[in-house]
């Protein structure tokens, strides 16, 4: 009876579970909620009185059909001995009438006459194929699979007509075709009571069409036959809850329910006899209950997390076993950060939960706490797998990975818990090979006297996927740049100043390549110091030069008195004052100082006596003239510069012979109010 429990819902999980797990080899993934649909071929030759005397089969697909999501759910059966002895379409399990007239025909079976497989199983083909070949069925995207239990090798006796064994075996190689054309897998179970089961041909159906093949001696055993079929194709795990023993009263067990993400849990309860009262307390709104002779199912659609009461009464003895299987509407999804991934260099890969067809990621911390999450990376080519562990962030799953190699590579991620797993869709990546790449100057510069020069081609040439990287001489430089290559270290000792080239090839370990191309520029430290003392004087000389242009200059200090001694045109002109400061610029000539105090005489070469500031209040004189220029009592003579101090005179007869002026150079008093010509105040 334990056993059987086991059976029950493990079966019940794998068929649920199957539309939405069916292969994940396509690189994009259809998440809307596939539905599903099984057949179930049974053997109802007389032999099966003996070795499924308590017809655990049909107790397993009833308990499937009530498990199941009714809406996303079609069944059908196929039952044949020697003869299709009775067959069911695809149909809902969602209408109830129809449900329940599914369940009668499978308990009605009679068992009698002889076996012969191909025939079923070549019907259960059929039928699955007609039922998925209608549009709507593709639209939805449903999901087949197809049971066949034999308890027997094909045999013929009077009953089977003119049908032989060749006849069975062709069928058998039809039905295999239309599973391979149709995309449906095939499990076989050979209850091989009395050692006539074939079971090379069972294990050679189910491989031939992705199914697996399972022996067994025992009807006892269909439980966990059933088990490793469901661990196949299931994504959700039959939690165990308790196991007691009846006592022929009300008894309780409490249920945990550990999270809020669940489509449907399923409370089972399998006992030998049927229950007489099964009652459950929670809050909940869609609460149902399903009985048969074997056990007792309480669904609960959408619950919340916390806790079930469980109350029930059993024949005293009984053993009672209780286990939870939930439903999840949840599929695995998965990212690559970077579009296109580089080799050698990690890529974060993320993993989450998601509602099918939902744009949002589930955010159920009590969902997530419990989960384990793999990546799960191969290599096309060498077919090399590798698993590797994701970080759980309560929110979903990371990790990075490096991609080793170029070529095509297949991952996905695998998310595994207590309670169900998941898998996402494989998702195809090409990976491509950078060559290595120049990142460094190739411009050097070198002096000959310092002897052997040593160069790390590291620094200059890099691999952007971190693949190690080979150096070659493609031309030897001779005795112009004699080189020596030893791995990466590349060693010149130049003889001669000049320039030189030379080219580097540098491979990486998938073949790869640049060339680099140095630019050598080879000097002699003599010439070197030739060159910096140039540039030294350079420097010395725009330096002086700077600092005599933009050195502080002298301004005009103190003024000048005018006395004329004589005019040509004997106009009595009074003494004229020049406060020097009163007038801008570097130089100034007397005829200048004339205009500015009107000044009307003509004295056209009083244009080219100048006058200039000198340091510490001189005043420098010089003139291109002919005339007579005396300081003090000694002669200026013409182009030269000749500094005036205050209280020094200076003596000019003008080229006309007549006109005579004194100018005395004289300090300025302090707080002195000078008028000029023009009636400007000026302040000394």
């Amino acid at each position: 009876m334990r056993i059987l429990s086991r059976t029950f819902y493990l079966f019940f999980g794998f068929i649920f579970f199957a539309a939405s797990t069916i292969y994940a080899e396509a690189s994009v993934k259809d998440t809307s909620g596939k539905a599903f649909d099984a057949v179930f071929v049974l053997d109802t030759s007389f032999s099966m009185s003996t070795s499924d005397k308590d017809r655990i089969s049909a107790e397993v697909i009833q308990l499937f059909m009530d498990m199941s999501e009714a809406s996303r759910t079609r069944v059908g059966f196929v039952a044949y001995n020697d003869r299709i002895v009775a067959s069911q379409p695809l149909t809902s399990i969602a209408v109830v009438e129809k449900k329940k007239a599914l369940k009668q025909q499978i308990n009605e079976l009679k068992r009698s006459n002889y076996t012969d497989m191909g025939l079923g199983l070549l019907k259960g083909a059929e039928v699955l194929e007609a039922g998925n070949s209608d549009q709507s069925s593709q639209v939805q995207g449903r999901l087949p699979f197809l049971i066949l239990l034999s308890d027997g090798e094909t045999d013929f006796g009077p009953s089977s007509g003119e049908r032989a064994k060749q006849d069975s075996d062709k069928d058998v190689t039809a039905a295999i075709a239309k599973a391979d054309k149709n995309g449906f897998p095939i499990y076989t179970i050979g209850l091989n009571h009395d050692g006539t089961v074939n079971q090379k041909e069972l294990e050679q159906i189910a491989s031939q069409t992705g199914g697996a093949s399972f022996m067994t001696s025992s009807a006892d055993d269909l439980p966990e036959i059933f088990n490793q079929i469901f661990a196949s194709e299931i994504r959700s795990v039959l939690v165990p809850v308790a196991g007691v023993t009846a006592t022929g009263k009300l008894q309780e067990v409490k249920v945990k329910l550990p999270n809020s993400s669940m489509e449907e849990a399923n409370i089972i309860l399998l006992s030998e006899h049927p229950l007489k009262e099964t009652q459950i307390y929670f809050n909940s709104e869609n609460t149902r209950l399903f009985k048969s002779d074997k056990y007792s199912l309480m669904k609960i659609s959408n619950p919340k997390q916390g806790t079930a009461v469980l109350k029930f009464k059993g024949k005293q003895g009984d053993w009672i076993k209780i286990n939870l299987l939930g439903s999840y509407n949840l599929e695995a999804e998965a990212k690559l950060s970077h579009d296109k991934p580089i080799k050698g260099k990690p890529s974060e890969i993320e993993a989450y939960l998601a509602t099918p067809g939902a744009t949002t990621r589930l955010k159920d911390d009590a969902v997530y706490t419990s989960l384990k999450a793999e990546l799960v990376v191969k290599e096309v080519e060498s077919k090399e797998e590798q698993r590797i562990p994701m970080t759980n962030t309560n929110k979903g799953f990371r990790t990075d990975y490096t991609f080793p190699n170029s070529g095509e590579y297949v991952w996905k991620v695998m998310i595994d818990g207590p309670n169900f797993y998941r898998e996402s869709s494989s998702n195809k990546v090409k990976i491509t090979n950078l060559p290595p790449q120049v990142t460094g100057s190739l411009d050097l510069n070198f002096i000959k006297e310092d002897g052997a020069i040593t160069l790390d081609l590291g620094k200059y040439i890099q691999d952007p996927n971190q693949d190690l990287i080979t150096y070659s001489l493609p031309e030897a430089m001779g005795d112009k740049l004699p080189t020596e290559l030893l791995g990466s270290t590349l060693t010149l000792t130049p003889k001669r100043t000049g320039q030189s080239e030379i080219a580097i090839l540098a491979t990486d370990s998938e073949g790869g390549t640049v060339t680099a191309l140095f630019h050598l520029t080879i000097q002699s430290k003599y010439t070197l110091y030739k060159i910096i003392g140039a540039a030294v004087a350079v420097i010395l000389i725009v330096g002086i030069l700077m600092y005599l242009w933009l050195r502080p200059k002298p301004e005009f200090a103190g003024k000048l008195e005018g006395y004329f001694l004589n005019t040509a045109s004997g106009t009595d002109i009074p003494v004229k004052s020049w406060p020097l400061t009163s007038f801008p610029g570097r130089q100034i000539t007397l005829m200048q100082l004339f205009r500015s105090l009107d000044v009307n005489e003509n004295l056209p070469e009083s244009e080219y006596i100048i006058f200039e500031p000198g340091k510490n209040g001189a005043l420098y004189v010089r003139h291109h003239t002919r005339c007579a220029v005396v300081r003090g009592k000694s002669p200026l003579p013409k182009n030269k510069k000749e500094a005036l101090h205050f209280n020094d005179k200076l003596y000019i007869t003008f080229e006309d012979g007549k006109t005579e002026i004194e100018l005395r150079y004289k300090a300025v008093k302090p707080v002195t109010t000078i008028y000029t010509g023009n009636n400007t105040n000026h302040s000394a």
